[in-house]
């Protein structure tokens, strides 16, 4: 089950910012269940005792605040990405420019 970018949370969202929170809901019950329902969705290669349960992964990262979960990863630099695009270049261009500070 793809998880990221999924059709149904994209839905939901959609929905909830529509105001249409009852169809939010109900949607994003269906696509929890599909989730659960899917098996191991943990695309983390570390042998890892809380691998696929996002609770204790999620709340064990905001702990420490090392870094992110590697599931959150794409989303992140998707993020950076867009918002490197801003500024009318990109983040590798301004990383390059700036090795030796």
């Amino acid at each position: 089950m793809q998880i990221d970018g999924n059709e149904l949370a994209i839905l939901q969202n959609d929905l909830d910012r529509e105001g249409r929170h009852e169809e939010a809901m109900a949607i994003k019950k269906e696509f929890l269940k599909q989730v659960r329902e899917s098996g191991d969705h943990c695309p983390c290669k570390e042998a890892c005792p809380h691998h696929g349960n996002c609770f204790e992964c999620v709340t064990l990262h905001r702990g420490h605040r090392d870094h992110l979960p590697m599931c959150m990863w794409d989303m992140v630099n998707e993020r950076l990405h867009k918002l490197s695009l801003m500024t009318e270049g990109t983040l590798r261009t301004y990383e390059d420019a700036h090795k030796n500070d």
